[in-house]
């Protein structure tokens, strides 16, 4: 049995995005301001881990020229098709504001130590987004989105987006709400699996503060609103355990 110690990568590596391509694991991280862009570690038992890739190590790649503290990589996404590594990420340029103005790109490589092509626009109507590739060869953008009008809630629901798989263009046409959360609301940090017939989504909610907790919701289609929630809501928080060491998770 192997005993592993929590925290699995100590320091600063928050946003944590795990991918599996045969026996080895991966892990890409969120560096805000910091250059180069997103950290990756690999590991083949899970319980060590040594840092493989800095993959956006080129201005063409993130130019964070005017980024503000906090601003710049926020929540990479990781994941593994069709013969190659996909990288999503989001540059984030203004914070303080109604409107996070947070440009989302993608990036791919053959191998995780590159070469990692040049950035392709994913859009900029919110951040957190994740690449699903489902089992039909169909490929989808899910996100946290942005509303920012006037008496309505910043954070707008979960959005699909479908990603061409000829062109890596959006369809814009194909966008919809697929979950928007609980009660408990601010819900971002979208990744969708598939299982057994049922899409399943994660997401985050409650903020990065000591409210912030896991949800899961799931559906037997890709439709607008079609998700449910799993009962009781919560899947994982550390709100109800005031006392434990690790919060905010």
């Amino acid at each position: 049995m192997t005993t592993i110690t929590n925290p699995i990568l100590t320091g600063f590596n928050p946003d944590p995005s795990l991918c599996r391509q045969g026996e080895d694991y991966y892990i890409a991280t969120s560096t805000f301001e910091w250059f180069p862009g997103v950290r990756i570690y690999h590991s083949r038992d899970m319980k060590n881990w040594s840092l493989v890739s800095t993959p956006l190590d080129r201005v063409s790649m993130l130019d964070m020229k005017g980024n503000p503290d906090s601003g710049g990589i926020w929540a990479p996404c990781l994941s593994y098709a069709d013969g190659q590594f996909w990288l999503l990420y989001t540059d984030v340029k203004i914070v303080d504001s109604p409107w996070k103005n947070g440009r989302n790109f993608l990036v791919t490589a053959p191998s995780i130590e590159g070469p990692w092509s040049e950035p392709i626009p994913m859009g900029n109507g919110g951040f957190d987004p994740s690449l699903f590739h489902d089992d039909d060869g169909r490929k989808y953008i899910v996100q946290q989105t942005w509303d920012h009008r006037e008496y309505h809630h910043p954070f707008d629901g979960i959005t699909l987006t479908e990603l061409d798989t000829k062109t890596l263009k959006l369809m814009p046409e194909t966008a919809r709400t697929i979950y928007r959360g609980t009660a408990v609301a601010l819900v971002e940090g979208p990744h969708l699996y598939k299982l057994n017939g049922y899409y399943y989504l994660f997401a985050a909610q409650g903020g990065t503060v000591f409210t912030h907790q896991e949800v899961v919701a799931r559906s037997k289609t890709l439709e607008a609103d079609s998700f449910e929630t799993e009962p009781g809501d919560v899947f994982l928080t550390n709100v109800d355990t005031p006392a434990s060491y690790i919060q905010k998770q």
